[in-house]
């Protein structure tokens, strides 16, 4: 497996790290691992490196278990979703105090036992959720949907970051709102559109109350 470690400078060996996933055969690229980067280092105010994988053995959304092979990192680390656009502070998300902390799923759920998170943003201390990676057989791909499903199963109680922290685009789109809470933190576009197939000032039609 291959990886970009990018660290930022001064900083290199601090607790914090950042990472993202961009693996072939998806719509995303290194432009979009800017973008997010670009915005998180002007949202975050505490030390961290940068980190990418590049590749994975898993499809679609399941190469994001790889984030918790045994020994990938140290301290504390923060995932966002390539589709997430950060507006507000990372600082509590990435800092949360929890061992493990993710998104409670944006919208009621049909089968209750299986995806009660959303993944697009999550944090951890190294070392907590390992179990996602070597819990991981082929034959999750075949009975699950996706890595939300198979989070859901592994980690049933795992906390949850404070609802209006991280808002769902599409929820609040199609629920007409004009409104998004004032504490949002990160815009997460799970399904379409994308943020970076809309215009740049998108986000200044809301209200933020």
């Amino acid at each position: 497996m291959l990886l970009d470690e990018r660290c930022n400078k001064g900083h290199f060996g601090r607790v914090l790290t950042v990472s993202l996933v961009c693996v072939p055969g998806g719509i995303y690229n290194l432009s979009h691992v800017d973008r997010l980067f670009a915005q998180v280092r002007q949202h975050l105010t505490i030390p961290f490196k940068e980190h990418v994988i590049l590749e994975s053995d898993k499809p679609g959304w399941f190469a994001k278990l790889d984030l918790f092979q045994p020994d990938r990192f140290t301290g504390r680390v923060l995932y966002l979703d390539m589709d997430s656009t950060v507006i507000g502070s990372l600082d509590d998300i990435a800092m949360f105090p929890a061992p493990f902390a993710i998104i409670k799923n944006f919208k009621e759920m049909k089968e209750p036992d299986k995806a009660r998170f959303n993944s697009s943003v999550m944090s951890w201390d190294a070392g907590s959720a390992d179990h996602l990676f070597t819990n991981f057989t082929p034959d999750v791909m075949d009975r699950m949907n996706g890595d939300q499903d198979f989070i859901s199963e592994q980690m049933p109680d795992a906390e949850t970051f404070p609802g209006d922290w991280c808002v769902s685009y599409k929820v609040r789109r199609y629920a007409k709102l004009n409104t998004m809470p004032k504490d949002s933190r990160v815009v997460c576009y799970h399904g379409q559109p994308k943020p970076f197939d809309l215009p740049d000032d998108d986000l200044q039609r809301f209200i933020f109350v």
